[in-house]
């Protein structure tokens, strides 16, 4: 007597096959999720490095100022001065806005006073202040120089 012989197939079954690309569809969205989040972070950074490029340059231009000079720049007689400076363009549409203070630090020395220079921007497509200032971001520098000279 012969023996029967079973004939096996290879292959996937169509379940098999329906439940690895159910698995690679998931596995694929959770990549691409990744890549957009990386994306807006480095977007982040980058405008965040573009603010802080703006405020130093903006430091460096008032410091070597004179104080009688700053007086003549802002059309000030004295201190405490607090001006908005006109904005900047950046990369990708973003308005950056530059504000200068210049105090008088009389409770240590009479002969000091303190610039702050701020930079402020809204993400992309963004109105001031939308969703609770979010979207809202603010660099700022100081320092502290004689008043006698420019430093």
């Amino acid at each position: 007597m012969r023996a029967r012989r079973t004939r096996r197939q290879g292959g996937f079954t169509l379940l098999e096959m329906l439940i690895t690309l159910t698995v690679t569809v998931i596995g694929l969205t959770g990549l691409l999720s990744l890549h957009v989040v990386v994306s807006k972070g480095n977007a982040t950074t980058s405008r965040s490095g573009e603010g802080v490029a703006v405020a130093e340059a903006t430091l460096e231009e008032i410091r070597n100022l004179s104080l009688a000079a700053l007086f003549t720049e802002f059309g000030v007689t004295g201190l405490p001065i607090d001006a908005n400076l006109n904005t900047v363009a950046g990369r990708a549409g973003v308005t950056f806005n530059r504000n200068v203070q210049v105090t008088e630090l009389t409770a240590t020395s009479t002969n000091l006073v303190k610039i702050r220079v701020a930079v402020t921007w809204t993400d992309a497509g963004a109105a001031p202040g939308a969703d609770g200032g979010i979207h809202d971001h603010r660099v700022s520098f100081e320092l502290i120089r004689t008043a006698s000279e420019a430093l």
